[in-house]
């Protein structure tokens, strides 16, 4: 009489482990399957998310914002942070001038660049190309409007592309940006250049369409200062 109870229990013994087992298969098969999804789902994402940024700044003619910036110097070991004021406006001018301690203010209006030290009464006037971006990255952000040309893209994460320059530009090895919901998309923009360093802007307090005058992105150097040209 003993032996039926011992049947009936192996008996469900068995049952749930054979539940079990296809419990697990199912969900191997369906992790699977989701796996098998993500390089589609990948790939769209980083699409809606390039065409969402392009679209937004084709938008904008002028900028005006507050940025932090934060540069590791690699072989110093050293971490500088400055802050300061930028004005961007299309197609081609720029203006940042950063806060005390550092005095520095620079222009670009086209390819023209004047760096201008007002304690030092010392100006520089240099060219700006895309092999100076990594000196400049600010700059950069009035040249993202051909994110899929310029630079090969991968998604960090919903909210962060990494880019990698698909033409050299300096020393730049990449690019990191998070973007925002904002009328503005970019709020962080991070340049890791070739030999370890790296330089974060994070931007704020962003302004747009202000109908800025051109004459802010046109610099003519006070009598007494000292004029390096370096632009030859």
């Amino acid at each position: 009489m003993e032996k039926e109870p011992m049947r009936k229990k192996s008996k469900v013994k068995s049952q749930k482990s054979k539940v079990k087992k296809i419990f697990l298969f199912l969900l191997f098969l369906l992790f699977t399957i989701n796996c098998s999804l993500i390089p589609s789902v990948y790939a769209a994402t980083v699409e809606e998310i390039v065409k969402d940024i392009q679209s937004r700044l084709s938008d904008i003619n002028d900028i005006k914002g507050t940025f932090t910036q934060t540069s590791y110097l690699k072989d110093l070991e050293k971490t500088e942070t400055y802050s300061g004021t930028f004005y961007i406006k299309k197609p081609s001018g720029i203006m940042w001038e950063y806060n005390t301690p550092r005095d520095e203010k620079v222009i670009i209006n086209g390819t023209d660049t004047w760096i201008y030290r007002e304690s030092q009464k010392q100006a520089i006037r240099t060219k700006l190309s895309k092999e100076s971006y990594s000196q400049v990255p600010i700059a950069l952000l009035n040249s993202l409007g051909n994110l899929s040309v310029e630079f090969n893209i991968m998604l960090e994460a919903h909210d962060v592309l990494n880019l990698r320059p698909k033409q050299k530009m300096g020393f730049m090895q990449e690019i990191i940006l998070k973007t925002v919901p904002e009328n503005f998309p970019i709020k962080t923009l991070k340049v890791l250049d070739t030999y370890g360093n790296l330089i974060t802007i994070e931007i704020r307090d962003i302004k747009t369409n202000l109908g800025l005058k051109d004459s802010l992105f046109t610099f003519t150097p006070p009598q007494g200062v000292e004029v390096y040209d370096m632009s030859q």
